[in-house]
């Protein structure tokens, strides 16, 4: 329902409900404001948008009043300009005047607001008060000095994250913001407080002091971290990154927010251990080169096994952290330059069996919906997902839909995370009996006949083999197997099959270690049969770890589909494109990813060109790696750093990263975004993109290309539901494909009228006991991601790596009685395939009998505990646990020679205790 009221004389019709300060933005009336902020509640602390209206003798604060039907509004009259002129004198009074050095300075809501409604004097002069600087967190700092208490930071703080470390504390004139007791912070990191502060009172550590706002240009780009794909704008002077902001678009997926990593973690950009100029091994070491010499080296090495032993004897494993493009030149090189389809990627293990689930019963290999579509979802199940933490800003999507009443959460976890405190109905589940317990779910629906019968009739097929399969799963059995109560299940249920726009959120990848095909069938099944598919808000949405790893399976690498998910056995396929790249192509399958490193570790694959990867952390099976890659005759790396799987490189190839280049990714849900170069890359590092086709052309096929976009165009041409996508369309904040055709809109929900195969196919899933705990191995394995890393890149991270600076295993306290630990205490962890060693803190956010353990530290190998059996049948990995003196390794000029000592960790510390008693508290600097 509408009501018509009068704005500075213009008559208006708008909806009832909303404030009068929403009324005059429609109008595009301007209302000054401090404490209203875009996705907050209204909060009316700062009085800067006071107004007046017909009738009354007093003035309101537009941001909190009412619109109401008749009303009459001024907002511009003598009265309400006195009344601003007031308020700014009176913050000016106490707010220090030091523009010059302050960080938003150019950008400062308090300047702007003094330039266009305050006065050229002050009645009440400036009285000096020294509050505190504080140094919130390593990458966060507030003066108090500067604070004029709008309560931004403390809103979005507690509405937005859902953290409430920020307060106001004290009463009147001594009010402060803080985190309660005047302690610093134990948060998120993300920095919506700084993007929020109007002033200067919030800002980065990283950051500050190094950029006036006015030298900084902004350039919109996508973050390179995880599956989100967030909009931000990279400020920049010169080759160097200043300032992070997010981008707060109509559309735009993050709404302007951005987690740690997407604020705080472009300083690996400028690390300087980045790799500046070709190398190849030599006498065992990796020396630099000349460009041409290593391209030379390179292409009689590919050559050279090629004619030796065919071209089978070579793959390449892309990336799923690169563009699209480069992707997609990537497979080509291998398919047209070299002629092997011995191609893949990271997404074999991370992300394709989820999506070959959804190829099974949709018919495309893709999510349903779109992560804005959330909006109309009234409830949110998430499914083996710390989402809050693997991908951060989807979780604050689902916590604002819950929060705000909108929407029921349920939660199916083994591991007690933030996203759990929210839940209607949180599942605690042993690792390894997801889809035990969404077939339960799925008996329970039959059981009490609580199926969407319409839809089942008209749109989908295999119902009733379904049912019969499920015969075995009702919620009073499975308590042994899942440990969740039955009733709990039931209730679970019960709510999904009640929702009319139910979305499910399951996690892929290393952050959930044992969610595979299966367990995102049994999902897709749970959605099919109570009709939650094909609709606003109602879905089935895998999450992704990688920022491209959608993309890169869509630009086909993938060892069995050319680009846009078409069959390599096709001969149909294959005559298509031999007439588009002009060659002959080879006409089998090639190797995945795990096919390849066996392979290699048997002698039969003599070559491997790796881009962008780093297969000895992130592949499973960390020594058969490791002995694969030294067993190749030629081992080709393109990347930035000097990773684990570098040092054994034969030819090392420096690269340019995220901001130093064009492109295109393509995120989670489907959405083709825009990738732009901010600043140049180092002196003799090269694009992915260009290195390709340098090389191909030394091998005798072409690749004519000017730049990125260049290669996006001939992406339209080549996969059918990229057609629409061109670089001028993407300006914004990209499409979501299917876009077929130039003037299509692009697709946000999938399979609203029908599906691609004619019916959706819910088919049965059994529950396969995984591999269960021993004496000798009694702990399962949990591996996981953080927060504050996502690879190597966040790891060159100084500020990231304060706040987060090693890898720390969760042991629940009953074990650690039984271990004789204590937080703090370093445990050796031994699995069948291998061994580690980690930190270790006693929480009960792990199931007993549990331990997690985050990935992505370099010194802490994950991934040597656990084979590919355990990743490709999604079966649990058992370790051993026994706590350990960690040994760490000194360098020392022992008589003019550098000398290793080793020496544990706890001698260490006891060392830095006794100076520390004798001379007082160490303190580093000069």
């Amino acid at each position: 329902m509408n009501v018509t009221l009068t704005i500075d004389g213009k008559k208006v019709e708008v909806p009832r409900g909303i404030t009068i300060l929403e009324a005059a933005r429609m109008l595009d009336v301007e209302i000054p404001t401090f404490c209203d902020y875009k996705h907050l509640m209204p909060f009316g602390s700062c009085r800067m948008c006071v107004v007046e209206v017909e009738g009354s003798d007093r003035l309101f604060a537009s941001c909190v009043m009412p619109v109401a039907d008749g009303m009459d509004i001024h907002t511009d009259t003598a009265r309400v300009k006195r009344a601003r002129e007031t308020v700014l004198e009176l913050l000016l009074t106490y707010h220090p005047l030091e523009c010059p050095i302050c960080p938003q300075s150019g950008r400062c809501g308090l300047q702007d607001m003094t330039f266009e409604h305050g006065k050229d004097y002050g009645r009440f002069g400036y009285i000096q008060v020294k509050k505190r600087i504080d140094y919130l967190s390593p990458l966060i700092e507030m003066n108090q000095n500067r604070c004029i208490l709008c309560g931004r930071c403390v809103r979005i703080c507690d509405e937005v994250q859902g953290e409430g470390e920020l307060d106001f504390t004290n009463r009147g004139f001594p009010t402060v913001v803080e985190p309660s007791f005047a302690r610093t912070l134990d948060c998120e990191f993300c920095g919506q407080c700084i993007q929020a502060c109007p002033v200067g009172s919030l800002y980065s550590r990283i950051y500050k002091y190094t950029a006036p706002s006015w030298e900084l240009t902004p350039v919109r780009t996508t973050c390179p971290f995880c599956g989100v794909g967030c909009t931000l704008n990279l400020e920049v002077k010169g080759d160097r990154i200043y300032h992070v902001l997010g981008v707060d678009d109509e559309g735009s997926i993050n709404s302007g927010f951005l987690c740690c990593k997407g604020r705080f973690g472009y300083e690996y950009v400028h690390h300087p251990d980045r790799i500046t100029e070709p190398r190849i091994r030599k006498d065992g070491e990796l020396v630099p080169v000349t460009w041409d010499e290593a391209y030379e080296y390179i292409a009689q090495g590919l050559t050279g096994i090629r004619d030796e032993h065919g071209a089978d004897a070579l793959g390449g494993i892309a990336s799923a952290r690169c563009t699209n493009e480069e992707n997609y030149l990537f497979q080509k090189f291998m398919r047209a330059a070299v002629g092997t389809n011995n191609v893949d990627s990271i997404a074999r293990f991370a992300h394709f069996p989820g999506m070959e689930a959804l190829r099974k019963a949709f018919g495309v290999e893709a999510p349903t919906n779109t992560l804005n579509d959330l909006t109309h979802s009234d409830l949110i199940f998430t499914l083996d997902s710390n989402i809050t933490e693997d991908d951060h800003i989807a979780g604050l999507k689902v916590l604002k839909q819950v929060r705000s009443g909108k929407a029921r959460l349920l939660v199916a976890n083994s591991r007690k995370v933030k996203i759990t405190r929210f839940a209607d109905n949180w599942m605690r589940h042993s690792p390894g009996t997801s889809v035990a317990l969404l077939n339960s779910m799925a008996f329970t629906i039959f059981d009490e006949g609580l199926e969407d019968k319409g839809f089942c009739e008209k749109r989908v097929t295999g119902l009733e083999e379904l049912r019969a399969s499920l015969q075995d799963y009702a919620p009073e059995k499975m308590k042994e197997v899942t440990g969740v109560p039955a009733e709990q299940v039931r209730d679970a249920a019960r709510l999904m099959a009640a929702a009319e726009h139910a979305t499910i959120l399951i996690t892929l990848g290393s952050a959930s270690p044992y969610t595979g095909e299966d367990t995102v069938a049994a999902a897709v099944n749970l959605a099919l049969v109570t009709g939650n598919v094909g609709r606003l808000g109602a879905g089935v949405i895998p999450m992704s770890e990688y920022n491209n790893v959608q993309g890169s399976m869509d630009m086909g690498a993938l060892c069995e589909f050319f680009p846009g998910y078409q069959p390599v056995a096709s001969e149909g396929n294959r005559e298509w494109f031999e007439g588009q790249w002009k060659t002959k192509l080879p006409a089998t399958d090639g190797l995945s990813a795990e096919g390849m490193i066996l392979e290699a570790k048997k002698g039969r694959l003599k070559g491997l060109y790796v881009m962008g990867e780093n297969p000895l952390s992130s592949f499973p099976d960390r020594e058969a790696v490791k002995k694969a890659l030294k067993n190749l005759d030629l081992l080709i790396v393109q990347d930035m750093f000097l990773t684990d799987t570098a040092l054994l490189a034969d030819v090392l190839l420096p690269t340019s990263c995220g901001p130093e280049k064009d492109g295109t990714f393509t995120n989670t849900d489907r959405r083709v975004q825009r990738v732009r170069k901010a600043i140049e890359s180092p002196a003799h590092t090269r694009d992915d993109w260009k290195i390709i086709t340098e090389l191909s052309t030394l091998l005798g096929y072409p690749m004519d290309f000017a730049n990125g976009m260049d290669i996006t165009e001939e992406i339209a041409r080549i996969i059918p539901f990229y057609a629409g996508i061109r670089p001028d369309r993407l300006e914004k904040d990209g499409l979501h494909w299917p876009c077929p055709r130039p003037d299509h809109p692009g697709t946000e929900v999938l399979h609203m009228d029908r599906f691609p195969s004619g019916l959706g196919r819910v088919r049965p899933v059994h529950y396969q006991e995984p591999k269960k705990t021993t004496a000798n191995y009694p702990y399962i394995l949990i591996p996981g991601t953080l927060l504050y890393h996502s690879g190597t890149t966040t790891t060159m991270a100084k500020g990231l790596n304060e706040v987060a600076p090693a890898a720390v295993a969760e042991v629940n306290p009953v074990d650690a009685e039984a271990l004789e630990i204590k937080t703090g205490d370093w445990i050796r962890l031994t699995g069948m395939k291998g061994i580690t060693e980690v930190e270790v803190r006693v929480t009960d956010r792990s199931l007993p009998g549990t331990i997690f353990v985050p990935t992505h530290y370099r010194d802490v190998h994950v991934n040597a505990l656990f084979g590919y059996s355990a990743v490709k049948e999604k079966g649990i990995t058992c370790v051993a646990a026994e706590k350990t003196e960690r040994i760490v390794v000194e360098e020392r000029d022992v008589g003019g020679q550098l000398t290793k000592i080793k020496k544990t960790v706890q001698e260490i510390q006891q060392k830095k205790l006794q100076a520390s008693d004798k001379t007082g508290p160490e303190i580093s600097g000069g």
